[in-house]
């Protein structure tokens, strides 16, 4: 395929995803109908035959022969004034989302906050959530979230396209998955070579070393026998009397 011809698959590609479906493939447009160009070309890489996409593909669809179709702001990018509304949604009996490992435990304990975005995508799929998952941790863990409970119970939800549900906060309580055990093992703790301050019970030495008085003693010179020099000196003092 030419790169004319890509060009105007990729455009034809970044409409469908920006205009109609954004859903499909895991992204939330904001109130303003923008999604990070980032995010839009981790999606898309993601397709088969799309690899090779980078974020300078998409900016050159959107500045080329199809500029009128996109809108680029701030590292954003959108269908040409196109919004979206978030709409009070009623959601299923269970939703999942796919979180990071290092935040499971987080999770389970204080609930599901969406970071620095305005809401938490909830997939009506299970390996719709882990794709999303995925852009964040390459092995995510399925969470099941009770949400027609967390719905009766006072939780909001909305909707902007079939696929997604959005929430400001899931609390813990309507938050279910793997135990914390069977998934993130505790590391083993290997043991102080000198536990308590006390000193090997063997040192090997080796020749030419010099063993160190670890337990700073003071050093005493040990008294030595007496040798048949010291009988000889005796000997030559007393000669010299007589």
């Amino acid at each position: 395929m030419s790169h004319r011809h890509n060009v105007a698959a990729l455009s034809k590609l970044l409409t469908y995803i920006l205009v109609h479906r954004p859903d499909e493939f895991g992204l939330v447009p904001d109130h303003e109908g923008f999604i990070p160009l980032k995010d839009l070309q981790q999606a898309i890489a993601e397709e088969e035959g799309w690899s090779y996409v980078r974020t300078s593909h998409i900016t050159e669809v959107a500045y080329g022969i199809d500029r009128e179709k996109f809108e680029l702001a701030d590292d954003r990018i959108r269908g040409a004034l196109h919004t979206v509304r978030y709409e009070a949604a009623t959601p299923p009996q269970t939703l999942y989302y796919g979180s990071r490992r290092r935040a499971y435990p987080h999770i389970l304990q204080r609930g599901l906050d969406p970071g620095d975005k305005q809401y938490v995508p909830l997939a009506i799929d299970p390996a719709l959530a882990l794709r999303i998952g995925r852009r964040r941790d390459p092995d995510p863990i399925l969470v099941e979230i009770n949400a027609q409970r967390a719905n009766d119970q006072g939780v909001a939800f909305y909707q902007t396209h079939p696929l997604l549900y959005l929430a400001a906060h899931i609390p813990p309580a309507y938050i279910s998955g793997p135990p914390i055990a069977e998934i993130m093992p505790e590391k083993k703790q290997h043991p102080r070579q000198w536990e308590n301050h006390e000193e090997p019970s063997a040192i090997q030495e080796l020749p030419g070393s010099v063993l160190l008085n670890l337990r700073m003693e003071p050093l005493r010179r040990e008294k030595k026998g007496k040798t048949w020099k010291d009988g000889a000196r005796r000997d030559r003092r007393k000669q010299r009397r007589i």
